[in-house]
């Protein structure tokens, strides 16, 4: 082999052998951030702000090597919704967090367009903000669309449905309706206790015609809202 080439040759392992470290460098930053999020998914824990800090840092760090990565950048918007519920948020606080979350996820759906947990993340946040614009309605549709059979999926889009009824389209109540029907093969009993809920168990009533346990589980959680209800009034 010609020396020119064996030069050329050697630079360009080189500078794989570097991107390579580089990749290998941000992935420490990332996996402690990935690991402190799934453990407060597991525990059903918020984080406190030393800890969150710790994690907003070491993705930070990640991204700053690896600013494509779609894994990094999808752990950065579930810190910014993390720090939107933390207690020592504020409601302006609050507000702000959700926001950068949300600016995350369009971004990332850029990236992965046809990604379902991105657009059921939107729902998710548009429902706390109480957002029933032309973004939640392509996020609901959109969620429906791509993971149809998907129980959290299902989940977020019956809550945000019926949370925002009468502020969304006939076209839109059909994609909840059609992902009722769905969940109501998939997972009944939960499905039953969230349309009751929400107030909406008229819709799952036809559902549950004929078969005996989730008539009575149907019977059970009517009984258990209205006694919540009491005593709330009281």
């Amino acid at each position: 082999m010609p020396r020119i080439q064996t030069l050329i040759l050697a630079i360009a392992l080189l500078g794989l052998s570097a991107y390579v470290g580089i990749l290998l460098y941000a992935n420490h930053f990332a996996s402690s951030t990935h690991a402190d999020i799934k453990t407060w998914q597991q525990n059903r824990a918020v984080p406190d702000k030393e800890s969150w800090q710790e994690s907003f840092d070491s993705i930070q760090a990640a991204i700053k090597y690896d600013p494509n990565n779609p894994e990094y950048l999808g752990d950065e918007a579930q810190l910014y919704r993390y720090k939107a519920i933390m207690s020592d948020s504020r409601p302006s606080k609050a507000i702000a967090a959700y926001r950068e979350a949300l600016a995350k996820y369009q971004h990332l759906l850029t990236l992965r367009p046809s990604w379902a947990p991105y657009w059921s993340s939107i729902i998710a946040i548009k429902h706390e903000l109480w957002e029933y614009d032309e973004l939640m309605i392509k996020a609901l549709r959109n969620a429906a669309r791509l993971a149809p059979w998907f129980k959290a999926n299902q989940r977020i889009i019956l809550q945000a449905g019926f949370h925002g009824w009468a502020f969304i389209d006939a076209e839109t109540r059909g994609v909840v309706d059609q992902t009722l029907e769905r969940a109501m093969l998939l997972q009944p009993k939960l499905t039953i206790r969230l349309a009751i809920e929400q107030g909406f168990g008229d819709r799952v009533k036809p559902y549950v015609a004929g078969d005996e346990v989730l008539q009575g589980f149907y019977g059970e959680e009517l009984e258990r809202v209205k006694k919540e209800k009491k005593k709330v009034k009281r």
